[in-house]
């Protein structure tokens, strides 16, 4: 066996599958990361809240280290600006205008972006 198959054999593609459940994930950040804001404010009084919390912080700090492994500084700030603080695709599409991109560009990087988050999830789940 080669080398480079060995490498290809240790780090796996995402596949389309997993692309679209991390789009998933991805959208509903902003979400769970209130939520998990909410139970710093008020902490759960219940084991069953508890364990909420315990999966809310999970899935937050996963995708923020996801996030944080995306390797080009313009699509991991473009992948913040969108889906951590929330933001639709127009006000990315305005927020990024400066760099003289069309939205096409913009909607190449959100999706390079997802797929180098749902790449790195494989390894961190």
């Amino acid at each position: 066996m080669s080398i480079l198959f060995k490498m290809e054999e240790l780090f796996p593609k995402a596949s389309k599958t997993d692309i679209v459940r991390t789009k998933a994930y991805l959208s509903q950040y902003k979400e769970k990361k209130r939520r998990v804001e909410m139970f710093e404010r008020n902490p759960p009084q219940t084991d069953e809240l508890r364990e909420i919390e315990a999966n809310l912080i999970k899935f937050t700090r996963l995708l923020e280290r996801a996030v944080a492994q995306i390797i080009h500084d313009d699509v991991r700030k473009v992948i913040e600006y969108r889906f951590l603080k929330g933001n639709s695709r127009a006000a990315t599409i305005l927020r990024f205008e400066s760099w003289e991109c069309s939205d096409k560009t913009i909607d190449r990087k959100i999706n390079e972006g997802i797929e180098s988050v749902a790449n790195t999830l494989l390894y961190m789940e």
